[in-house]
């Protein structure tokens, strides 16, 4: 399957995934477990962008250009129309999206640099820039796997089986995070506690990278734009309406 193909797979779930407001509370478990590939995907595919794009410079100009759409759009949902912290909207991938391509473009530069001052400073400001982002010094959406999964997914493009594996031991950390320090140790107690701590499940994403041909799809400009015009659009719309239904 091609990336936009599977873009599209992922489109679904992600909606799935954030109708849960709108949803029974018996869908929160099983759709929260099941979409963690999602943003991980996305993550994959700004990878793979990176690689192939004919322009890194106007790519990360359009990754900071809807980051800031939707940042300037969340803002005046939440300002002028929701009050209630608890409908307001704090999602924005396109950001941790923008700051692992400009983590990527570092590395590459400092690759291909031969004044050692340059490359050294280079090195530094990404590692950085890593730690400020995966750490939330920024904040961001998801920044604390998804931008070691990037890392992860540069390194490695060319040894899938080497790459597979890098992300299997970075869902370790997040699988003990899940599990230790409960006040006790049963089933029932496990279960509940990665129900409530699926991030692990990331991992869920490997078939998927499997399933792509590495194509990225039609050049219609309109597959382009409709993935990230998509994000924001259904987010805010979902939001507004689960608001105005409390409101009723």
């Amino acid at each position: 399957m091609n990336g936009n193909q599977i873009k599209l797979i992922m489109m679904g779930l992600m909606l799935l995934d954030h109708l849960l407001p709108l949803l029974p509370p018996q869908f929160n478990t099983p759709v929260g477990m099941i979409t963690r590939c999602v943003a991980m995907f996305f993550a994959f595919m700004a990878v793979e962008g990176f690689h192939y794009t004919r322009s890194r410079k106007k790519y990360l100009l359009r990754l900071y250009s809807w980051a800031a759409i939707m940042f300037v759009g969340n803002t005046l949902i939440n300002t002028l129309i929701i009050k209630n912290p608890m409908y307001q909207i704090q999602n924005n991938i396109f950001l941790t999206l923008s700051f692992g391509v400009t983590i990527l473009t570092l590395i590459d530069f400092s690759k291909r640099v031969k004044k050692p001052v340059l490359k050294i400073g280079t090195i530094i400001l990404a590692i950085i820039l890593v730690l400020a982002v995966s750490l939330d010094f920024i904040p961001t959406e998801g920044g604390l796997i998804v931008i070691p999964f990037m890392l992860l997914s540069y390194f490695f493009r060319d040894n899938a089986k080497k790459r597979d594996i890098s992300y299997i031991i970075l869902s370790i950390p997040l699988l003990l995070l899940a599990i230790v320090g409960l006040p006790e140790y049963s089933f029932e107690t496990i279960k509940e506690s990665l129900a409530a701590n699926p991030e692990f499940l990331f991992i869920t994403v490997i078939p998927f990278i499997h399933l792509y041909n590495g194509k990225k799809g039609s050049n219609n400009p309109f597959f382009k734009y409709f993935f990230y015009v998509f994000y924001p659009a259904h987010l805010w719309i979902i939001t507004l309406v689960a608001w105005y239904l409390h409101q009723g």
